[in-house]
Parts: structure tokens; sequence; C-alpha cells
């Protein structure tokens, strides 16, 4: 559940959208020129799709997401685990699929019909933004398949493509697995970005679209391949 806090900034964000959007700001302020007033309607738009993308990531965060615990012990994550102990492919649910896919679809649709309306302008630029952003957050969510003997790290863009461009990772170069340091993120979402350390290389798998029981088993495969390089705390 969210906490009433929560709420109101919710509350107060749509508000800000809402008034984004549906204000004419320069007729307001008393701007007559035609195309100062086309500029800043462009920009008010800009502003209440950058807000409104960020609320809805945020809702689904919370929806999928529910955080770990700064006293989880390693014992405690293989209590998540102890199910389906077997399992090797981890990769973000169904619903944050979905939700890839129809925002992807939309503002897509969008930048289709200006083009065969012929109408490209500014005020495309907010769709082409919206939609570089979907793409960007379904291309840096990680599906991880783990081996025998190394780790397959892909995309989960490229997987639902079935493109096959993925890093392959050595059990034997690992040095490392742990969470993000804790001075550069907040608590709260630290343990949903997973650093492999690999001889001197580093490489950040950003967790945003799992939740803790999933992200619990991930760190768990690396314990039970790696044992003591792996680290919670």
């Amino acid at each position: 559940m969210m906490e009433k806090k929560e709420i109101v900034r919710y509350v107060l964000l749509t508000t800000c959208v809402f008034i984004i959007f549906a204000i004419p700001w320069a007729s307001v302020i008393g701007i007559q020129d035609p195309g100062l007033i086309e500029t800043i309607a462009i920009f008010q738009r800009i502003a209440g799709t950058g807000i409104f993308t960020y609320i809805v990531i945020t809702i689904i965060y919370q929806i999928y997401q529910k955080s770990l615990t700064q006293e989880m012990k390693e014992e405690e994550i293989k209590e998540a685990d102890q199910e389906d102990t077997r399992q090797s492919l981890f990769k973000p649910t169904i619903g944050v699929l979905i939700f890839f896919l129809l925002f992807t679809a939309f503002f897509l649709f969008g930048i289709i019909s200006d083009f065969l309306k012929n109408k490209v302008d500014f005020d495309t630029i907010p769709g082409f933004m919206s939609l570089g952003f979907i793409i960007l957050m379904w291309y840096i969510s990680p599906v991880f398949i783990f081996g025998e003997d190394s780790v397959q790290i892909k995309s989960f863009l490229f997987y639902f493509f079935r493109i096959d461009w993925k890093t392959v990772i050595k059990y034997a170069d690992i040095t490392a697995v742990k969470p993000a340091p804790k001075e550069e993120v907040f608590e709260e979402i630290r343990r949903h970005r997973i650093e492999i350390f690999m001889n001197g290389k580093k490489k950040r798998n950003f967790l945003i679209f799992y939740n803790s029981d999933v992200v619990a088993k991930i760190y768990l495969r690396f314990k039970e391949k790696l044992g003591d390089k792996v680290k919670l705390e």
C-alpha cells in the first residue's frame, strides 16, 4: 500500500501535468507573438509528457517492487528460493512486458500518425522523446540465464525480439558481485542495481522492474556459483 505522503505527491504531480497541459501560459502572461506562443506550447507538452511518464514509471515500480530490507541475510535469500532451486532464467514479469508494449505502441502510433498526416513538426518532439525513454527502459532491463560455467545477460528488448546479442560472463572471471554502493543511490533501490566485477572491469545491471523475491533468487544463483564473492552489504 502507498503511504499517505506518496498519494499526496502523485496527486500534486498529476495536478501539475493538468496545469501544464491545460493552461495556455503564453496567453495568460500576455504574449502576442504567434511563434513564441507555439514554442511555449511545445515546451509545455514536453514538460507535461515528462512528468506523466515519471508518474507511470514510479507507479509501475511500486507495484512490482518490494524493497529489500537492510537486515536481509543470506539465509533469508535461501528461504525465498527454497521452492525452486534449479531456476536458471530470470526476466521481468508479463505485466512489465505489457507495459513496455503498450507505451511503445502508443507513442509509435502517434509519431507514425504525424508522418501520415504530413504534420511532422516540433509537436512531434515529445512523442520521440517518450518513445526513446520507453525503449531505453526496455533496453536496460536485463534477462539473466545461468549456465554451468557462465551467466548470460541479455537486454529484455533483445530477448523479446529474439536478437542474439548478449554478454557472456564466465564465473571464473568474476571477482565480486554486490549491490550498488550506499553512497551512490537510495537504500530503497540500492540492492536492485547489481554490480559484477571482473578483473578490473565492472558491469552494472539495473533491476528496476524486478521484485525483491526475484532479486533474492538472482543473488542466490550467484552465491551458489561464486560462494563468498557475493556480498549483500
